[in-house]
């Protein structure tokens, strides 16, 4: 496995994060994009941009993993208006090019908020706009992965449907917990069709149990890495039981100083891992 994190754990700008990920002891950086326009002509991600930031990652040794494209929360591939929809899926022919431009080998698609996925009607739309995206996103040898609220053997069916190793699960453990889900039988659900792995705290305490209508996602990162509700040691021997062997990406809190936070969620990250291998 490679860990990683998210651009905004680490709380640094491009093009420097790369290099304060590599003091911090990262593999790569997860790019956070927030606004469409970000990728646009005079962008920070704008095609004029993405030589100079590919760069800086190599020079820093630092890979760049995968692309959030944040901005999804708000409506998209399967949104009841057809104008959203049209606007998701070419916002994510235009992530599709930043990716590959980038060498970034999965652009993460958001399904919370205003763009959560709450029936079989909305299941329905995201796997008819994920098939029309498929083939593009296996042209470009970029994958789309899937961050949403639906438990793990409805997503493992969605995925079916879809039918292409090039759209995959981006899955949470700590988003699961929030939403009352067992982390261990969600991975063994899911198996190889994991695609990338959000790492985060989570923790309850005196609130109810999360559910997939309510859930409880006060309790995301409420504690620092390692002090919740998260079996961490047992979720990454599930996680190499079903053969993951990809990038855990930090979307960890921060406690003081963010850098200082991360480097801390990292070295636990790592004491984990090797009690386990």
């Amino acid at each position: 496995m490679k860990f990683g994190a998210l651009q905004k754990v680490i709380a640094e700008p491009l093009p420097s994060v790369f290099a304060v990920a590599a003091e911090l002891g990262f593999d790569g950086v997860e790019l956070d994009w927030r606004d469409p326009a970000a990728a646009q002509p005079g962008g920070v991600l704008g095609p004029e941009n993405r030589s100079a930031i590919r760069q800086a990652a190599q020079q820093a040794n630092v890979e760049i993993p995968s692309v959030a494209a944040h901005f999804l929360s708000q409506g998209g591939l399967a949104d009841p208006n057809a104008d959203k929809r049209a606007f998701g899926r070419e916002a994510l022919r235009a992530g599709i090019a930043l990716c590959a431009d980038l060498g970034a080998g999965y652009l993460l698609v958001p399904f919370f908020g205003p763009a959560t996925i709450a029936d079989e009607a909305a299941i329905s739309r995201l796997i008819e706009s994920l098939q029309r995206l498929a083939p593009e996103a296996e042209t470009a040898r970029v994958t789309l992965a899937i961050e949403h609220t639906l438990p793990g053997e409805r997503t493992a069916a969605l995925l079916e449907k879809v039918g292409s190793p090039y759209i995959a699960e981006y899955w949470d453990m700590g988003n699961c917990m929030g939403l009352g889900y067992d982390p261990l039988a969600e991975i063994d659900q899911l198996g190889q069709r994991i695609g990338r792995v959000h790492a985060k705290e989570y923790h309850r305490g005196n609130a109810p149990r999360g559910t997939q209508t309510m859930p409880h996602f006060a309790g995301l990162n409420a504690k620092p890495f390692g002090q919740g509700d998260v079996p961490i040691s047992a979720v990454l021997a599930a996680l190499r039981r079903v053969g993951y062997d990809g990038y855990i990406v930090l979307e960890t809190g921060k406690f003081g100083d963010a850098k200082a936070s991360a480097k801390a969620a990292l070295t636990l990250l790592h004491e984990r891992y090797r009690k386990r291998a």
